[in-house]
């Protein structure tokens, strides 16, 4: 299983400065990919553990392997939202998530798009400060994440973003 706390430690190495100076690009670009992944297994995780009993863990691979970058931001960009949008509001029966969920919504949006730049734009170049603050904005998604462990509106939370609704 991908241990999501090493990954941010690795982020962090790739976009600390050494005593030779600034990182290369590649180390920075890195930082910020592996922030994004950090925070696109957070979830997974969750969902593995809240979804499968310990008796079937091997099924966890399924739900893995069934989410989708694109979905998941896509359903991100209307779980941020406060309130949420009419057909969310209804089928799910809240208004709102908390503060702590909707963070994690909204950064896993934020570092998608910096991860696109970071795998897909030759021409990007990243600060040792931008893949810092990509480093510590994951940190904080996942910590908001693990906030909500005992919060009544992560299942309705997780199930959104599995598997979304139908239209």
């Amino acid at each position: 299983m991908i241990n999501s706390d090493h990954l941010l430690d690795l982020a962090g190495m790739e976009a600390r400065p050494s005593g030779e100076g600034a990182p290369r690009q590649a180390y920075l670009r890195r930082a910020v990919s592996t922030a994004y992944y950090e925070v696109f297994h957070a979830p997974l995780w969750t969902i593995a553990t809240e979804f499968v009993g310990a008796a079937h863990w091997k099924t966890r691979v399924i739900f893995y392997r069934s989410v989708e970058h694109g979905k998941v931001r896509d359903r991100c960009k209307r779980l941020a939202h406060d309130p949420l949008p009419n057909d969310e509001r209804l089928s799910l029966g809240l208004d709102r998530f908390p503060e702590g969920l909707r963070l994690f919504a909204a950064e896993f949006v934020s570092l998608q798009e910096l991860r696109h730049e970071a795998d897909c734009d030759p021409d990007t170049k990243f600060s040792v400060q931008e893949a810092q603050d990509a480093v510590d904005a994951a940190r904080q998604a996942v910590e908001a994440l693990r906030a909500a462990k005992d919060d009544s509106s992560l299942i309705p939370f997780l199930s959104y973003l599995l598997l979304g609704l139908r239209r």
